[in-house]
């Protein structure tokens, strides 16, 4: 069977659907995610020894545990600040990702 492609795991029905969430394995038992929230791209891309990849719009992000990013509306995003006006949050609790669009959806990854 062929992995190489993306696949749609979750969606919401409206006309401008506010998110969509795909699946994709990297390679071994590894699985990637893509999510669309709005107009961003967020994606996990598993990598060795339990590490995961965070790149949202194509720009890197490292969170360290227990470390969280909160997406603002408004201005650019800054990793461990809470921002009250935020489209999604990610938060991570060991090898644990959690990706918050509330109350549209919740994945953990």
């Amino acid at each position: 069977m062929d992995h190489s492609c993306w696949t749609l795991i979750s969606s919401d029905c409206y006309e401008h659907p506010s998110f969509a969430v795909f699946i994709k394995k990297i390679e071994k038992a590894a699985v990637g995610m893509m999510a669309f929230i709005g107009d961003q791209k967020v994606e996990f891309v598993p990598m060795e020894q339990n590490k995961v990849h965070i790149k949202i719009n194509d720009k890197n992000f490292d969170l360290q545990d227990n470390g969280f990013l909160f997406w603002p509306l408004d201005q650019a995003p800054i990793q461990n600040k809470v921002f009250g006006n935020f489209l999604f949050k990610i938060i991570r609790r060991q090898n644990s990702y959690v990706l918050d669009f509330f109350p549209q959806m919740m994945i953990n990854y």
